[in-house]
């Protein structure tokens, strides 16, 4: 039965009419001059319709909004065939194997008209591995020190064979150091960074406000403002791309995308699964504790059949935690559809359906699964419910609660359905650590084993490509063999946009570069 927690209630109607507010404690408000003006006179403003706006765009805690919000940006960012490349730094030289020189972009203007420079830019990365754990374990830098006005030199504790790809991480933005609160308690989502567009207004769970940058080092922005409001129904943001409230629709569900494709004022664009649909095991459950009934539940899933019901296609079956091409395991196992063999698992874990209700028992207690899931990503409440069905086909009993996503990392579940990126770096080693790695960023369902992490450890010393594919894979196959986690299938992404829109590229794979200068209206 699927049942919906207390914690979240869905106003959408109230969220279309939502007025750009701010002044209150869950609000940030930098100072903003007035924004350029059209020609005409008339200012351009561009609507969005996102998932998610829970918390304010802190480039050091929140990237994962300022940057595809067109806030902030990095010194590197990963190409369309997600390899890393300059951005606000022309170029990486490593001197030795700890050892970086880091060349900057001339002419580059933080949003308070200050240029950067080295000094700036020492400063904002310091302030970047002070105020996230993760990011300090990410990059694990010893020091950063200034050559001359425009390079720094990174020396880190361990190898870092792949630092300018860990540069590209979302949380690792620039920002003008002396613009970033004194307290690490207080957001820096006010701070000057060097984006096309500035912070006007945020009120978290409604809309934020960003106006163009007019010095952007790229060009003037298309647009002279977008407005952000958030809907965590899918279905409410595709009737607000409909009604014309909003110009674009991200993250829609695919009913709406195949209603998008027939309408004659609408169009649809997709971009490529980069980010996973899956299940965190809670690795402190009871239920969970014995990795053969783990097993037996990767193996009850049918993928193939999740992607041509739930998500209609718009989606391929992930057997393992990486998308096809992103990492050449041949010796990687993956995860393929066997009930038969997950029965097998559960008789060898001492569970049998011994009354013969069709749920499977151990010492007199029935195996029943609490799985929870989020609303904000289309495909997840359908897939949990498609997935207790196939895992009653192998007799266990299970319930769906849809809840805050924050609550990923609460326990008291035992699957929850979640999406991440595992791609973002260009690097397997950046996944591998944050989701299997003991106390990793994104290790919310609290795996823990010596030999994977000592496998991760190894990995992020190799620098020689080959040997790094190899240890990749071996870290991959003994994280899958615990099953830390259970993949389950990559989405496409896609986008509802109105024909006023002018995109003049295609969406980029990495849902972090969303927004640019160029986007605009006809």
């Amino acid at each position: 039965m699927l049942r919906f927690s207390p914690v979240i209630t869905f106003i959408a109607g109230l969220l279309l009419i939502v007025a750009i507010a701010c002044g209150s404690d869950a609000t940030a408000t930098p100072a903003a001059s007035a924004p350029a003006q059209a020609s005409s006179g008339e200012e351009r403003v561009l609507k969005i319709a996102l998932t998610f706006l829970d918390e304010p765009p802190d480039p050091f805690q929140a990237g994962w909004l300022a940057m595809p919000t067109g806030i902030s940006q990095t010194l590197f960012r990963l190409n369309e065939n997600l390899k890393p490349e300059p951005w606000l730094a022309t170029g990486a030289t490593q001197i030795d194997s700890v050892t970086w020189e880091i060349t900057l972009r001339e002419g580059v203007k933080f949003h308070n008209g200050a240029l950067m420079n080295a000094e700036k830019v020492k400063g904002s990365l310091g302030l970047a591995l002070l105020r996230r754990p993760g990011t300090r374990t990410l990059l694990d830098i010893k020091s950063v020190e200034v050559k001359d006005a425009n390079t720094v030199v990174l020396v880190t504790n361990s190898p870092k064979p792949t630092l300018p790809g860990l540069l590209t991480n979302q949380n690792v933005s620039i920002a003008d150091p002396e613009t970033v609160p004194a307290s690490v308690d207080e957001s820096a989502a006010g701070a000057a960074l060097t984006g096309p567009f500035k912070l006007v207004s945020f009120s978290a769970d409604e809309s934020m406000t960003v106006e163009a940058h007019a010095d952007y080092w790229e060009g003037p922005p298309a647009v002279d403002r977008v407005d952000y409001v958030a809907f965590s129904d899918s279905n409410s943001r595709l009737l607000a791309l409909q009604s014309g409230d909003v110009d674009i629709s991200v993250n829609l569900p695919p009913q709406g995308a195949t209603i998008v494709d027939s309408d004659e004022s609408l169009e649809l664009r997709l971009a490529t699964p980069s980010s996973m649909n899956f299940l965190f095991v809670n690795h402190e459950s009871p239920a969970m504790e014995d990795v053969l009934v783990r097993q037996a539940i990767s193996m009850a899933i049918d993928r193939q059949a999740l992607v041509d019901s739930v998500a209609e296609g718009n989606a391929v079956a992930a057997p393992t935690m990486f998308p096809p091409g992103f990492l050449s395991c041949p010796s990687v196992n993956g995860y393929k559809y066997d009930p038969a063999a997950a029965r097998s698992n559960l008789a060898d874990a001492g569970y049998e359906d011994s009354n013969g209700d069709g749920i499977v028992e151990q010492d007199g207690e029935a195996l029943e699964l609490l799985m929870q899931t989020y609303p904000q990503q289309p495909l997840l409440p359908p897939m949990l419910v498609a997935l207790q069905g196939m895992l009653k086909d192998i007799g266990v009993r299970s319930d769906v609660q849809i809840v805050d996503f924050s609550l990923a990392s609460q326990g008291g579940y035992d699957l929850f359905g979640y999406s991440n990126g595992t791609i973002t770096t260009g690097d397997p080693h950046w996944a591998l650590s944050r989701q299997y790695l003991t106390g990793g960023d994104e290790n919310r369902g609290n795996f823990s084993n010596s030999r994977v992490d000592d496998l991760i450890g190894k990995l992020s010393q190799v620098a020689d490509p080959a040997q790094r594919q190899s240890a990749a894979c071996e870290a991959l196959q003994a994280g899958h063999d615990e099953v830390a986690l259970i993949p389950v299938i990559f989405p496409n992404r896609l986008y509802g946009i109105s024909n006023r829109v002018d995109w003049p590229v295609a969406p980029h794979p990495i849902q972090f570069y969303f927004i640019d200068h160029r986007i605009g209206l006809k």
